[in-house]
Formats: structure tokens, C-alpha cells, sequence
């Protein structure tokens, strides 16, 4: 199928060559020479277009595999479907609509996208996400198609069908035939279109000059050389480099709704990057705790801990955690656990626990915290219920007495880039906790890479300027957008691409869809919005806000492979020139002398065609793989490609003609 004219005739260069193959059959057939040396022309030319269409359709099946792969997964599952009446019945998948509930039992796959509307599970999404740790998810949890119950049971909501699932979406974008052209693989078509059209009048008026000039060149011979002057290398391999691209970006679990986000990728000049989660971990950690106005580390940190006891955000655990490990563990917490808790909130931003003792009749069963002063709290006598909280310090200053000292405390751990939480007992702030979010290990170095490229990084957060300077100082970031609000990365996005330059940049949540739509290159995470993931052009289904750097990198290694091969496969056909053309112009004696490999006519020609096919499967696996790529300036980049690629395409022939020619004559 793919050998027919009607498939090549989107591949110009192999169509050419096939067209070439059929003039040669017909030739030998009309003028009845059928001789082993145009039997062996015709069949390398036949063997360059096969050799061209099997690397097609290699790198093509390598998608369809993975495709169906996932397409297995769901398509032939019995689903368990739950009827009105309560009872259940098996269906196909594609008989289950939106809004019908489904049962999924412990080591059942989840056979359509949905929300948890009864019961909670360990579900592991490894084969749509990668991440190997099941995680538990109960009632309006979002589950994926493709992800497997390991343990108890749940009810879902059926919220897109078979084919609106997410793994009917992520085979479709792998498949091959999903896939637009993007801009460099139609600039290269053109450029490809114009040699062709170039070589055909060269070739032509060759035949031509020397049939004037009184000489006789057979037709197999001036369409062997023919084909040996079109860029088939390339030709053969422009289509497998494009599927593979979107291929390895899903070996990083990333998903491309087109091959021009890939190739945007590759040319991006401006990426911004959100602080939380992208250049750190997004999780605060204490990293020291200072008393205030005379009291002990230990009385801050024991009031911390019962403050956090019944604290279930990821701050609160933290800082448990942290306390713990420093051996600052109350006796109270039994009666912290019972304390009417106050939970965080961002109006109140503040949390703590209303802590009362506990007395049997003629005993006090725990002593009061020395802490304990006789004031009067919101008309509550302390020693009755008195409040234990952390929160901002701000909002602490409000409601509690500030010690002297408490500013200058706060100015310096702003200067070192943490943030504080003042940690209050009774009717006054007694200390403070410093948090950290520590930097994700290694995003240094890869921001390094990134600059080394010629990109120019922003970090955007909303922290306060100070502390946003101090963390970009630390990764090595200069352009820093703090206290940045939605609207703020879409208005840098329309900026910097005024001034022509092309933009990366990551997003999760409804408010940044403009800018995802906006910039070349939208990096959303699966675990955000629909909205979002829409307005993105890549999503990301680890959810890892810093693959972007990963996704650019990959970008960058598509261009560079199309680049040098294509260069390589030009060089190539510049050398067969020479090769060949003083073999057929033998008759002068200008051309014996610039016949450098003193190879016969007919050993040229012969050995040309060889290594004019062979070396299209020889670069199949890295036109596949992609060339090995490390961070470099755009210019070591160029300068390399040139030599390597460039100088190499037009050596190399000449060693391996010169081989293969020595080869034939001895056999």
C-alpha cells in the first residue's frame, strides 16, 4: 500500500525515485535489455523506496503500538453498570453514557473517566501517569480510564464516554495519523519539492547536452544517477523523525496535542516558570523556631505542637514532623486532641486549638501549661479555655499582644527568603516558626541548562518581592515577576511575544488558561482544570510542573535531529555528484581528471546506488531515538552540526563508494 504513487505522492523524493524505478522497468522491457547491470539498477532503486517506506511505516507501527496498547486496556472490559432499582448488570463500555454509575471492584481496571460518588480505594494510575505508588481517593475524586483498583471498592460517575475517555484522547494523539506537519517539516517539504524540481532539470539537460554533443548515455544509467543526486536519505526519514518526537515526549508521560508544539519546543527563547512546585517542592518545611520576649525554644515549639496537633494541611504535618524529630513533644496532647480546633482558613489565615483542661472531682488529672496566665481572653478566663494558634503574622499582630522585638525578627527571615508564622498562647505571640519551600534537587543545574541554551528563564510567584529575589538568587534566576497574579502572565506573555520571541510556560488551574492558549508552547498538568487542559497544547500526566525544561529539551533534539540529517543527506548528494558525474562524462579528458576514485562507469554507478539505500536504514535508529542532545548555545550547536554532519555527509561518500566499488570488482 505505502509503495503506491498515490501514498508517495505526499513524499516527493521517494515518489520521484519510484517513478525512476518504473522508467527503468520499462525501458528494459521495450528495448529488450534485460542485463544483470540495469536488472541491478533497477532493483537498488526499487530497494531505496522500500527501504524508504519501511522506515515509515516502522516508526508509524511503534505509535499504533502504544496506541493500542492503551485502547486494549478499556475497549474489551465488562463494565459493571448500576441501575436505577439498585441492581447491576454487565455491559460493553461503549453501551455506558455520561451519568451512569458504574461499580469497580478491588484488581478491576476503571473502564471510563469519572468522579467517586460512593466508597474510597487505593487505585494505582501508573499506566497513564507513571507514578508507581497507588493513591487513595474517595467521594468527588476524579478517576482515570486505564487505572486499576488494588484495594476495597467504589461507585463511579460516568462523566465522558468510550471514545471521549482519556485514553480514546491520548491513542489518538499518539497515532500517527492524528498528526499535522508542523512548520519545519513543511518548510523542509518545500525546500525538498524545490531540489527535486531542481535535479530533474539538471539530470534532463545532462541527457540532453551529451545526446547534442554525439555521445550515447543509456537511460538506466542517467536515472541511476539521478537517484543518487535526490535527497532520499532525508526524504526517507522527515516523516519517522516527526512520529518519533511525539513518541519520546510520551515516554515522559507527556502528551502533544500536535507535532508543532514539539517543534515551538525546540525554538523557545522565553519560559516562565511558577516558583511553588516547578523551582521547589511546594511544601514548606520548618527550619528553626525563635522564642520571643524571654520564653524558651521548648514553650514555643511544645505550644506549636499542640497548635498543629489537629492541623491535617501539609504545613501542619510538617511541622509534627519537624517538632518530633527535635524531640518537642507536650504531655498535653490527649487533651489537644479533644480542644475545640479552629481550622485554617485564607480569610482567617490562622489555626489553633481552644485548650481546656481536664479535671476529675478533688483532682486536677494534667497540670496546666506553665504558659497559663490569669487574663481575661474574649471574656474567657485562661485557665478555664485558653486559645493555642499559629498563623500569619499579620493577622497574629490583630488579635494577640506583639512583643518589641517581633518586626525585626520578621524582616530577617524575609531577608533569608522563608516565611514566618507567629505562634501565639494565651493573649500573646511567645515565638515564631520559620518556613521554608525547599528547592526541587537538581533544578539548578537544570536551570543552567536552560540559560546554556539560550534561554532566558522567569520565575513567577506570588510571594513577596524579597523573598522571591532570594529564592531566584539561590537557582540562579535574574527576571523574577512576584506577587504575580493571573492576568500577570498573560500580559508577559503578549510582551515578550511583540518583541518576536517564543514562549513556554506551565499552568494547572482555570485562571491561567489565556495565558496556556496565548504561549507557544502550554505545558497544562492532568491534575488541573478541564479548562486548562483545553487551552494547553501539552499535558502532562505526572502533573510535575518543572517537566517543561524535560519537554523543551526533547523540542530542541527533534530540531537538531531533523536539522543534521537533512544536512547530512544534502552533503551526501553533493558528494555523489562528483562521484558519479566524471564517470559519465569518462569520454573527457577533463573529467578523468577530476575522477578521483578511478572507478569505471559502471562501478559507480553501481556503488553509488548501494550506498544511496543503505545508509537510509543505517540512520533509521537515530532519526528514531533522536541525536544525543546536551545543553549548548544555539551557535556550538550550529557550529557542531556543520562539522559533524555537514563535513561528514560530504567525506563519508567518497570512503564508502570508493569501498563498496573495490568490494564489487573483487566479487
Amino acid at each position: 500500500m505505502r509503495l503506491s504513487p498515490l501514498y508517495l505522492k505526499k513524499n516527493p523524493v521517494m515518489l520521484l525515485t519510484e517513478l525512476s524505478f518504473l522508467l527503468t522497468v520499462i525501458y528494459i522491457i521495450y528495448a529488450r535489455k534485460l542485463t544483470f547491470f540495469y536488472a541491478t539498477i533497477s532493483v537498488l532503486i526499487f530497494v531505496t523506496v522500500w527501504f524508504g517506506t519501511f522506515v515509515d511505516s516502522y516508526s508509524e507501527h511503534q505509535a499504533k503500538i502504544t496506541a493500542s496498547s492503551l485502547l486494549k486496556v478499556t475497549s474489551n472490559l465488562s463494565v459493571r453498570k448500576i441501575l436505577q432499582n439498585g441492581s447491576e448488570v454487565y455491559v460493553p463500555p461503549d453501551a455506558v453514557s455520561a451519568e451512569d454509575v458504574i461499580l469497580v471492584k478491588e484488581n478491576e481496571i476503571i473502564p471510563l473517566d469519572g468522579i467517586i460518588v460512593e466508597g474510597a480505594a487505593a487505585i494505582d494510575e501508573s499506566l497513564v501517569t507513571g507514578e508507581s505508588l497507588p493513591v487513595i481517593k474517595s467521594v468527588n475524586d476524579e478517576v482515570i480510564s486505564g487505572s486499576k483498583v488494588v484495594s476495597d471498592w467504589i461507585k463511579i460517575r460516568v462523566t465522558k464516554t468510550l471514545k471521549e475517555s482519556y485514553v480514546y484522547r491520548i491513542a489518538s494523539m499518539i497515532e500517527k495519523t492524528k498528526r499535522p506537519k508542523d512548520e519545519s517539516e513543511k518548510q523542509l517539504d518545500i525546500l525538498l519539492y524545490g531540489l527535486s524540481f531542481l535535479l530533474s532539470l539538471v539530470v534532463f539537460s545532462l541527457g540532453l547536452i551529451i545526446r547534442l554533443l554525439g555521445f550515447s548515455l543509456s537511460l538506466p544509467i542517467l536515472l541511476g544517477f539521478y537517484v543518487c543526486l535526490l535527497p532520499t536519505t532525508i526524504g526517507a526519514l522527515e516523516e519517522a523523525i516527526g512520529i518519533s518526537g511525539l513518541t519520546r515526549l510520551w515516554k515522559i508521560k507527556v502528551i502533544s496535542k500536535s507535532g508543532k508544539a514539539i517543534e515551538a519546543a525546540g525554538d523557545i527563547d522565553v519560559v516562565l516558570l511558577d516558583k511553588t512546585g516547578t523551582i521547589t517542592l511546594g511544601k514548606r518545611e520548618p527550619v528553626r523556631i525563635i522564642p520571643l520576649n524571654s520564653h524558651s525554644e521548648e514553650e514555643v515549639a511544645k505550644a506549636l505542637f499542640l497548635s498543629s496537633v489537629q492541623d491535617d494541611t501539609p504545613e501542619g504535618k510538617a511541622i509534627l514532623r519537624y517538632l518530633q524529630n527535635k524531640n518537642y513533644v507536650p504531655n498535653e496532647i490527649d487533651q489537644a486532641i479533644i480542644a475545640s480546633y479552629e481550622e485554617f482558613s485564607a480569610k482567617t489565615r490562622k489555626s489553633g486549638i481552644y485548650y481546656k483542661s481536664i479535671r476529675l472531682p478533688g483532682r486536677e488529672m494534667y497540670k496546666e501549661l506553665r504558659l497559663i496566665r490569669k487574663s481575661d481572653f474574649y471574656g474567657v478566663y485562661l485557665n478555664e479555655k485558653m486559645p493555642i494558634f499559629k498563623g500569619a503574622p499579620d493577622v497574629m499582630k490583630n488579635i494577640f499582644r506583639a512583643p518589641p522585638e517581633l518586626d525585626e525578627k520578621l524582616e530577617e527571615i524575609a531577608k533569608e527568603g522563608g516565611t514566618p508564622l507567629a505562634v501565639a498562647v494565651g493573649d500573646e505571640i511567645i515565638g515564631l516558626v520559620e518556613l521554608k519551600d525547599i528547592l526541587k534537587e537538581g533544578i539548578k543545574e537544570q536551570i543552567d541548562a536552560l540559560k546554556s541554551m539560550g534561554i532566558e528563564p522567569y520565575m513567577v510567584t506570588g510571594d513577596h518581592p524579597i523573598t522571591a529575589k532570594i529564592i531566584a538568587s539561590e537557582v540562579g534566576i535574574s527576571n523574577v515577576i512576584s506577587q504575580a497574579k493571573p492576568e500577570d502572565k498573560y500580559k508577559k506573555v503578549l510582551e515578550e511575544q511583540s518583541k518576536g520571541k517564543t514562549i513556554a510556560m506551565v499552568g494547572d488551574g482555570t485562571n491561567d488558561a489565556p495565558a496556556l492558549a496565548r504561549a507557544n508552547v502550554g505545558l497544562a498538568m492532568y491534575s488541573g482544570t478541564e479548562v486548562a487542559k483545553e487551552a494547553a497544547n501539552m499535558i502532562d500526566l505526572e502533573s510535575d510542573p518543572s517537566k517543561i525544561i524535560d519537554v523543551i529539551k526533547l523540542g530542541k533534539q527533534l530540531l537538531i535531529t531533523r536539522g543534521s540529517l537533512a544536512t547530512f543527506s544534502i552533503a551526501n548528494d553533493v558528494s555523489k555528484y562528483f562521484v558519479v558525474l566524471p564517470a559519465l562524462l569518462s569520454f573527457l579528458s577533463v573529467a578523468k581528471v577530476l575522477n578521483v576514485l578511478h572507478l569505471p562507469l559502471h562501478i559507480a554507478v553501481i556503488a553509488a546506488l548501494v550506498y544511496n539505500a543503505i545508509i537510509i536504514p543505517i540512520l533509521m535508529p537515530i532519526a528514531i531515538k533522536g541525536i544525543s542532545f546536551k545543553p549548548k548555545s544555539p551557535k556550538r550547536v550550529f557550529l557542531e552540526n556543520v562539522l559533524v554532519y555537514g563535513l561528514g555527509g560530504v567525506i563519508l561518500p567518497f570512503i564508502a563508494i570508493k569501498l563498496i566499488g573495490i568490494l564489487i570488482m573483487t566479487i
